[in-house]
């Protein structure tokens, strides 16, 4: 309850950890047991149209919008117009209301996009891209500005700049900030099981802690094909790390590359981390040149022979049970297929009949296998005749 209590105060970015300060409000430092949480700064600046023109949208964890608002007033009697609004980046935009009007600046797809939405109740939103805002005399209004922090570690600047026809503020900037910190640190950051084959299975080991709360637990881990873990809690100076240790393997199909682990904490009522595991995975058969045969350019007249490897990696001696086209834009008269063995290898010969027409020449030759874990390869193909 401490925790939620410290967190209370930033925009904090995991679906667990999504209490916000009131918007445009920089909050202190609170305290508990095992947390540190560094506080906003205080906002700062100013003009004759904003009392606040710099914030510190607070910090976050991995994920989602840092969100703050800066307010204004005209403080003219006439009506003053906002051209060239501009955002530094792609990863921020803005939506500014005023005089029961909404606009909103962004730069995806098109950078420095202004558009003004209406709202229509049972209707979809209505955008009309304008050049330019007209705040009226003594008009009191908004600029909402959000700032991705998904997987961002460390600060992140953004501002919005805007120039006006107000002969004394003819231009001003709105500058916001925030910081993306870890919930946990996982070390190494990704196992990298390199090559291996289908059948082999490679240990693992991977240590996590919280920077955020010193004392926490490991309640679950998602199911996983392929791989099995556990994990060992470890204590050093009152701080707590997690030592997994997992296996990855034999892998249940032709192929595999390994997989990402989720676990569930007790952190923040149930934060929870990944961790990534990378392998290269020779399965039980391999096929040369591939699952894609690329027959080229066939002159008319001239007949085609090419061939496709099947070779178990597993010692086995495969044959073939049934050979079918799929998908021909030709006769299957033109196109033919033959098997042999080459020891433990299979060897289908595909030829293209020296009769076929001109045309594109495309299908799918379907293999069915004696393998006991593969038993069918299909083999796309396709080529031109003329």
């Amino acid at each position: 309850m401490l925790i939620h209590r410290v967190l209370g105060v930033l925009f904090l970015s995991l679906p667990s950890l999504a209490q916000a300060a009131p918007k445009g409000e920089a909050q202190p430092p609170r305290q508990g047991p095992g947390v540190v949480v560094p506080a906003p700064k205080a906002p700062s600046g100013g003009n004759s149209w904003f009392a606040v023109t710099n914030q510190d949208l607070g910090t976050y964890f991995g994920q989602g919008d840092a969100v703050g608002l800066f307010k204004f007033k005209n403080p003219t009697d006439k009506v003053v117009d906002w051209r060239n609004l501009s955002g530094s980046c792609q990863c921020a935009k803005s939506i500014i209301r005023v005089g029961g009007r909404t606009y909103e600046l962004s730069s995806k797809p098109t950078p420095n996009l202004l558009t003004r939405v209406t709202k229509v109740p049972g209707q979809p939103d209505q955008v009309e891209r304008v050049q330019q805002i007209a705040i009226e005399a003594g008009a009191e209004g908004e600029i909402e500005v959000h700032l991705d922090m998904n997987g961002i570690t460390g600060p992140k600047q953004a501002h919005v700049d805007v120039h006006t026809t107000d002969p004394a503020l003819p231009q001003f900037k709105v500058n916001f900030s925030a910081s993306g910190a870890q919930l946990f640190t996982i070390s190494p950051s990704e196992v990298n099981l390199n090559k291996m084959t289908w059948s082999e299975s490679r240990d693992f080991s991977v240590t996590v802690t919280s920077p955020l709360q010193k004392d926490w637990s490991i309640l679950r881990m998602d199911d996983a094909k392929a791989f099995t873990a556990n994990w060992e809690k470890v204590e050093n100076g009152g701080v707590t790390s997690w030592v997994i240790k997992g296996r990855y393997g034999p892998v249940d199909g032709e192929i595999g590359g390994g997989g990402v682990l989720k676990f569930h904490t007790d952190i923040q009522g149930g934060a929870t981390f990944n961790v990534r595991v990378l392998a290269f995975v020779q399965g039980p058969l391999e096929v040369k040149p591939g699952a894609f045969l690329t027959l080229g350019l066939i002159r008319k007249g001239n007949s085609m022979k090419k061939e496709i490897v099947f070779e178990p990696n597993d010692g086995t001696t495969i044959e073939s049970s049934a050979i079918k086209f799929e998908k021909m834009t030709m006769s299957e008269e033109f196109v033919t297929a033959s098997t042999r063995q080459d020891g433990n290898k299979l060897i289908v010969e595909l030829l293209i009949s020296d009769k076929t027409p001109t045309g594109l020449l495309k299908g799918d030759l379907v293999v069915g296998l004696t393998h006991p874990l593969v038993k069918e390869k299909k083999i796309m193909f396709n080529g031109f005749v003329r």
